[in-house]
Order: structure tokens, then C-alpha cells, then sequence
């Protein structure tokens, strides 16, 4: 009898737990601020900073400072689980027009993004570190 009684006990902190890894690991926790170094043969090697907000109504990012075009600039990355892609986008910035897509990979912790891209028909890799 005692067993039944804690079956229903025992789901309920399952489901508790499970809940809070979202919060934990989730998408929201790609917020904040990270240090970029990027490689592309147009650009060579650059490091700089970027501002990552979470947009929870979109299940995506909103990138600032994408490979270092202004902080001004968005990029709008959409987010599967650690899988992040970079939808075909066009932004404006430095008085021209840049073909932005791509994807990346953030870490089981969150704390490190590795991203593959396309810039105006130029591949770029980046890592993303959180700050």
C-alpha cells in the first residue's frame, strides 16, 4: 500500500526536474555576452564581442555584433535542442547588403558555440565562448 503512494510522489519530482533542465541547459540560457573568433578567407582571423538574446515566443536567438558587422546588427538564429541555424537572412551594415546563413552546435552546458557560415558567398567558422 505505502508503495503505490509513493509512485505518484516519485513521478511528480521526475517531471520537477526535468522541468528545470530546460531553465538550466535550455535555449534561455544562451543569453548573455560571448567572445567570437572567427576565421573566413575574406576577413582572416578577428575577435570581438557578441550579445545573445533568447526570443522564447520565436525558439531562437537574436545575435549582436554578428561576425563583427555592429552591435546595431541582428542575426536571427533559430534553435533545436544544441542544433542552431542561421536562416538565409540579409542585414544592413558598414553602407552594404550581407548574405548571412549558417549553423552551429552549442555544448551540452551552453558555454561554447562552434558555428559554420556563409557570408556573401565567403565560408566562415567561429567559436562562441560565454563571457
Amino acid at each position: 500500500m505505502r508503495r503505490n503512494r509513493l509512485l505518484p510522489l516519485l513521478f511528480i519530482m521526475v517531471l520537477a526536474i526535468a522541468s528545470c533542465e530546460d531553465d538550466v541547459f535550455g535555449p534561455a540560457s544562451l543569453e548573455g555576452e560571448w567572445n567570437a573568433t572567427e576565421k573566413s578567407s575574406a576577413f582572416g582571423e578577428q575577435v570581438f564581442s557578441v550579445a545573445i538574446n533568447y526570443s522564447p515566443d520565436r525558439e531562437s536567438i537574436i545575435i549582436s555584433n554578428f561576425s563583427n558587422l555592429d552591435m546595431d546588427i541582428e542575426v536571427v538564429a533559430e534553435v533545436m535542442g544544441l542544433d542552431l541555424t542561421i536562416p538565409f537572412q540579409s542585414v544592413q551594415a558598414r553602407g552594404g547588403t550581407f548574405r548571412i546563413s549558417g549553423s552551429g552546435a552549442a555544448t551540452s552546458n551552453m558555454r561554447r558555440i562552434n558555428w559554420k557560415y556563409r557570408i556573401d558567398g565567403n565560408d566562415c567558422t567561429a567559436v562562441f565562448v560565454k563571457q
